[in-house]
């Protein structure tokens, strides 16, 4: 299944709903893509909805996490909504990790 978004905006919020796989290949570099374009308009508040995403590899994770890391850059904030169950214990881990190494 192809990735698709679709652009929403609430208040200061750009809520991209995001639906089908985060995987190596054209999904990874369409969500850079999209994040450099967000950037590019000034949205400084944005939010991934992973509601309807069935499966995230760990290039699709890296790009989350490139996401986020291009977005702070940039004086703004990221935040995943309903992210699979795996997501969230992997990113919590790498956080942990993270954390320790410091």
């Amino acid at each position: 299944m192809e990735l698709t978004t679709a652009n929403r905006q609430i208040d200061d919020v750009t809520v991209v709903d995001i639906k089908g796989r985060i995987v190596i290949g054209e999904e990874s570099a369409a969500l850079r893509s999209l994040v450099a374009d967000l950037l590019s308009e000034g949205c400084k508040k944005i939010l991934f909805n992973l509601a309807e995403v069935r499966y995230i590899d760990s290039t699709g994770l890296g790009a989350l996490v490139s996401a986020y890391t291009s977005v702070r850059k940039h004086n703004a904030d990221l935040k995943l909504l309903n992210q699979p169950t795996e997501t969230t214990r992997t990113l919590s881990n790498l956080r942990c990790r993270h954390r320790r190494a410091l």
